[in-house]
């Protein structure tokens, strides 16, 4: 029986995620689709709008029929760790083959872009940007423009896709990877009333601004984002202002993702309204929207960096499945060579206690004690 992976964070499920799960079905002629999911922290290092449980429900009713979680340690991180950790999760679980949606849809030119990624001169023109003060991200563009000058490099999707190929180069892994086209929004771009498929950016607005959302998601994400209270960092506000005015450099200095003097700059805001001008008034050209909004994840769940000992995948955790999914499982978890968590308990590894951590401060924000849920069996 053939077995496919996607990597998902579904900020939150909309009709664009419907077309890749659809497309990702008929294309592969797969017999079970299996996602890796981000959990209450997505990868730029922002608040997931709604839990990680409720998303995992959007994910069993939309055609998906097993979740398995990428922990925090492993998402809220740069994007060649979030791509190579969900990559050798799904390798742990022997799928055949990674479908991802990219704004190219060209698989060949990915894996070429991925080749240039590897090679010596586009490293060496990074350290020369580099040392111009750019930030890593801003490095890497700018050498690629100097060696594959169109945007293909640029755009969110495509990169992280590259990613997936190159975690699956190094795994020596016999995945086969495919990409599938980003139709009609990209992910910045504007509400675009013409078409049922809007970007998960665009809808977390809509959705803020209380602004309605009903052709652009499915009906059951509707009605949880219609009575659900969306969470955001300006729900974190009083806690993050009472660790600034409460710790010292050194102190921040323990905290995982703290780099380059990052903490300094933080410490020097004396003051700010809300979270979005605290981010505002720490960017740089080093200091970017993302590396800020990562650092202030680790800051807010209080990651050591002690704590993050190896990027190794140290076990598989079940968020939730159905019965192909619970089937599926049956046939590999004797050759499964990690362990298979389907119930939490405190204990088990230093990262599911982080996760535990991560959930009580994400219920800070949510109007649900989302932290109850870690204990509970897979959703069904």
């Amino acid at each position: 029986m053939k077995t496919v992976g996607i990597i998902v964070e579904y900020n939150p499920l909309h009709n664009g995620h419907v077309y890749h799960i659809e497309e990702t079905k008929r294309l592969s002629k797969a017999d079970r689709l299996v996602c890796v999911m981000s959990g209450n922290f997505t990868q730029r290092g922002e608040p997931a709008i709604i839990d990680k449980f409720t998303r995992t429900k959007w994910a069993l009713n939309n055609g998906v029929d097993l979740v398995i979680e990428l922990p925090f340690v492993f998402t809220v991180q740069n994007a060649d760790i979030f791509a190579s950790t969900s990559v050798s999760i799904l390798n742990h679980l022997c799928v055949d083959e990674i479908y991802f949606g990219s704004e190219t849809g060209d698989i060949d030119e990915l894996h070429h872009l991925g080749n240039i990624l590897e090679s010596t001169e586009f490293n060496m023109l990074i350290k020369k940007y580099s040392k111009d003060g750019n930030s890593y991200p801003t490095s890497s563009d700018l050498a690629m423009k100097d060696l594959y000058p169109n945007n293909s490099y640029d755009l969110p999707n495509n990169i992280l896709g590259i990613q997936y190929i190159l975690a699956g180069k190094k795994l020596n892994s016999k995945i086969v990877f495919k990409t599938i086209k980003r139709i009609s929004t990209n992910y910045f771009d504007e509400e675009d009333k013409n078409s049922t498929i809007q970007s998960a950016t665009t809808i977390r607005k809509l959705v803020n601004n209380e602004n309605d959302i009903v052709n652009y998601v499915p009906k059951d994400v509707y009605e949880t984002l219609t009575t659900r209270k969306p969470v955001g960092y300006e729900d974190f506000y009083l806690p993050i202002r009472h660790i600034f005015s409460s710790s010292t450099s050194e102190d921040l200095h323990q905290i995982f993702n703290i780099t380059e003097g990052i903490e300094n700059r933080f410490l020097k805001i004396n003051s700010f309204n809300n979270v979005s001008e605290f981010i505002h008034k720490s960017l740089t050209r080093r200091y970017t929207n993302s590396k800020i909004k990562r650092a202030l994840a680790h800051i807010l769940c209080n990651v050591k960096k002690h704590e993050i000992t190896s990027f190794e995948i140290p076990y598989i955790r079940v968020l939730g499945m159905n019965k192909k999914g619970q089937a599926f499982l049956n046939e590999i978890k004797h050759d499964l060579e990690i362990p298979l968590i389907v119930k939490v308990k405190e204990g088990i590894h230093p990262y599911l206690d982080i996760e535990i951590r991560v959930s009580k401060v994400y219920s800070i924000g949510s109007d649900e004690a989302i932290f109850r849920g870690e204990f509970m069996q897979p959703i069904k």
